[in-house]
């Protein structure tokens, strides 16, 4: 059964126009809103969280000199357990670390992230809300479809290996027109028209064309969330965002600026209209 969370959603605009000043990271907001929703839809809160585990996850394993994502659900302590007793782990991570501590590959010719991604989506594009499931399959499409293109530009690059068998992950009906269509536009833009926007996007400006991607997802969202109202979908569209606005502030502040305002001027018209339709 849908909750709804007024006064949640109604503080946001507070919150991020407060945020001017200093706006609150993710790993801030999420630890705070888990705590005020229904444990059930703190779970799907978790769920954002997942990808920041699977990175943390390969950096204990693979013993690289990276610093722990804050994002994650797991602390170190508990990863480092998780790794010599998988029990206590996401069951797709369980069947990663046993692979990995066997030295088996689960898809073969796949990284350990690719890998572990693959499993992970998997899982999120099979679960039962529907927000999870399509903003995850909506994302591992994006994915491979950048992945595709990505390959076509290094097929002429002498000497390069990059191939598609080993860099597009899953095997839903996106993953297969990619490694089977010579198309442009992988015969994709009548079932997803946002390839052909992805197909104008100027790959020469690698920033320009990052926010090109963010600004696709971001619509995405609002397409997702369009009559969710004061439900979880919204707030975790907006955790969601977040997590972009605060990524592009330290990558370049203009762009994070402008992504900011959107965001409460999104925020203060949404609560406005969701409050004359209840």
């Amino acid at each position: 059964m849908a909750r709804n969370y007024y006064y949640l959603v109604a503080g946001l605009p507070d919150l991020v126009l407060e945020g001017n000043k200093h706006v609150p990271s993710l790993p801030e907001f999420i630890d705070d809103t888990m705590g005020q929703v229904d444990p059930d839809d703190a779970k799907l809160l978790a769920l954002l969280r997942r990808p920041a585990d699977n990175h943390n996850l390969l950096v204990l394993l693979e013993k690289r000199d990276e610093e722990l994502d804050p994002l994650g659900n797991f602390s170190r302590e508990e990863l480092e357990l998780g790794v010599r007793i998988p029990d206590e782990l996401p069951s797709y991570m369980q069947t990663f670390v046993e692979a990995y501590r066997e030295g088996r590959q689960i898809f073969a010719g796949y990284t350990s992230d690719d890998q572990l991604s693959w499993l992970f989506y998997d899982e999120v594009t099979a679960h039962p809300n529907s927000f999870i499931r399509e903003w995850f399959t909506f994302e591992l499409n994006l994915r491979n479809v950048l992945a595709g293109l990505n390959c076509r530009k290094m097929a002429g690059v002498e000497g390069s290996t990059y191939s598609f068998e080993s860099n597009i992950i899953g095997r839903n009906e996106v993953a297969e027109h990619i490694l089977k269509s010579n198309a442009p536009d992988f015969s994709l833009s009548s079932l997803f028209p946002w390839v052909e926007d992805v197909l104008a996007f100027d790959d020469k400006d690698p920033v320009g064309f990052e926010n090109s991607v963010d600004t696709l997802r971001w619509d995405e969202l609002n397409e997702l969330t369009l009559f969710t109202y004061f439900r979880i979908e919204t707030i975790l569209a907006f955790c969601v965002k977040l997590g972009m606005v605060e990524r592009w502030l330290k990558l370049d502040p203009e762009t994070g600026k402008k992504k900011l305002d959107r965001l409460i001027e999104e925020l203060v018209s949404g609560v406005q209209l969701s409050g004359e339709f209840s």
